[in-house]
């Protein structure tokens, strides 16, 4: 029985700290593949965006078939009460600026049109949904998928006023959406960086997003005695 786990983040920057902990204590690290404790762990980073996600998951599919794999990133706060550099489960997956748009300039998404059913695997209502939970506590909270980090305060409303994540990110809706349609156990963690509002990098905080993050990691890893399948568990 193999014992294989991969972890996908857009950036190196997002898992320094786990990356570092893996060269300290693995037995052996060839590539972007280490050996810890009898677990095979592959490191996939995909790039930014749903474009680059979509390739480097379905390019590293096309050799590898992990047990169970985790999205581990940063992301934006589209809920204020979301804590800054704290890590969430990611419980479900929503496509923004995505459809057709309205007279009145907002997006109408493909399910309000007409074009797709809502309910149609792999969606549920609309939403692309995360049917596991970690092997630790942790909260829960919805991403919101984009094709840009918004920071302009008109669309920021515009956008609140109609169905949103509560997290910002770019990439989760390609991995939620490869993840179910090849059925492959997964998890998406997300730590809060900074505030969806007018843009002010000076004002996030990367740092402690990315620390409490990679401790999350560490803690999973730790807690399921290294063991891919009781790394996480159907919610």
């Amino acid at each position: 029985m193999k014992n294989h786990i991969a972890i996908v983040s857009a950036t190196e920057k997002e898992i320094s700290p786990f990356l570092e902990y893996l060269r300290l204590q693995a037995t052996s690290h060839t590539f972007q593949t280490f050996q810890l404790h009898g677990l095979q762990i592959d490191i996939i980073l995909s790039g930014i965006g749903i474009l680059q996600t979509t390739y480097s998951l379905m390019d590293y599919l096309s050799h590898r078939h992990p047990d169970v794999w985790i999205q581990a990133g940063i992301g934006g706060a589209f809920d204020y009460n979301l804590e800054i550099g704290h890590s969430y489960q990611v419980a479900s997956e929503w496509i923004a600026g995505f459809g057709a748009e309205a007279p009145d300039g907002h997006i109408m998404d493909p399910f309000t049109l007409g074009w797709n059913d809502p309910d149609a695997y792999p969606f549920t209502g609309g939403l692309l949904p995360c049917p596991y939970q970690p092997c630790i506590a942790m909260e829960s909270a919805t991403g919101m998928t984009t094709f840009y980090a918004h920071g302009h305060a008109e669309h920021i409303e515009a956008l609140r006023t109609r169905p949103h994540g509560q997290i910002e990110n770019m990439e989760g809706a390609a991995f939620f959406y490869i993840s179910l349609i090849q059925r492959i156990p997964f998890l998406s963690l997300r730590s809060i960086s900074n505030k969806v509002e007018v843009r002010d990098t000076s004002r996030w905080q990367i740092t402690p997003a990315v620390m409490n993050l990679n401790q999350v990691l560490i803690r999973m890893l730790e807690a399921s005695g290294f063991q891919a399948h009781q790394l996480i568990r159907p919610a």
